[in-house]
């Protein structure tokens, strides 16, 4: 009961889970489950096992057995933050520390490609945020500015929510396959752990700003 409870009092993630659509959690189950100590399987879609696993997968082994607990998703960002490189404040919103994170994980992808490929890339990224912005019904001039507020991760979102739609085009089939290790991975990160919590906070952070980007939005067109 102790990891369950502790879970379930995670309020930067288990809520945000409660509220994922079946595809966001479809993704972060398959990243999830390909850890090779993984506890869960990838058709895995119960909000609170997620958050478990998550917080599982951030912590140190020897001290979850002895915590009988993983950690907090906050300490997650942190510890990914620092692994990519990222500049953050302790006084930094959650999500902004996930938007630098996943701007700083786009930019080292890009860097792979070739000037051809990286436009491309680009491209499809702007595409896919102006979708995701139709998507959530913000339309009102003064919501728009809310989709600038995080859009990497509203990107990284998009292209979560249209994987089966845009997974052939080889610059963006290539991204996703990377952040759920389904390939090698190309960025600066290394080790078992790390290549699911890049991931997964990217996903958590998309979910985020979706969240917000909703709410706002609806207010706004009340």
């Amino acid at each position: 009961m102790k990891n369950i409870d502790f879970a379930r009092d995670d309020g930067d993630l288990y809520p945000l889970l409660l509220q994922a659509t079946e595809e966001e959690k479809a993704f972060l189950a398959e990243i999830l489950s390909g850890k090779h100590s993984s506890s869960i399987r990838c058709t895995e879609r119960c909000p609170l096992k997620l958050t478990m696993e998550l917080q599982s997968m951030g912590g140190d082994s020897v001290m979850n057995l002895l915590r009988r607990r993983g950690v907090r998703y906050r300490q997650i960002v942190t510890d990914v933050a620092n692994k990519v490189a990222v500049k953050y404040t302790p006084d930094d919103l959650l999500m902004k520390t996930e938007e630098k994170i996943a701007e700083k994980v786009i930019a080292d992808y890009k860097n792979k490609l070739s000037e051809t490929e990286r436009s491309e890339f680009e491209k499809i990224l702007r595409e896919t945020l102006a979708d995701q912005k139709r998507r959530m019904g913000v339309n009102h001039v003064a919501a728009r500015g809310v989709g600038g507020m995080a859009p990497a991760l509203l990107a990284v979102g998009g292209f979560i929510l249209q994987r089966g739609a845009i997974a052939a085009i080889p610059v963006v089939g290539q991204f996703l396959g990377v952040l759920a290790g389904v390939i090698g991975i190309i960025f600066a990160f290394t080790g078992t752990a790390y290549s699911v919590t890049v991931p997964a906070v990217l996903v958590v952070g998309s979910i985020r700003a979706r969240l917000m980007a909703e709410q706002f939005s609806s207010e706004i067109n009340l």
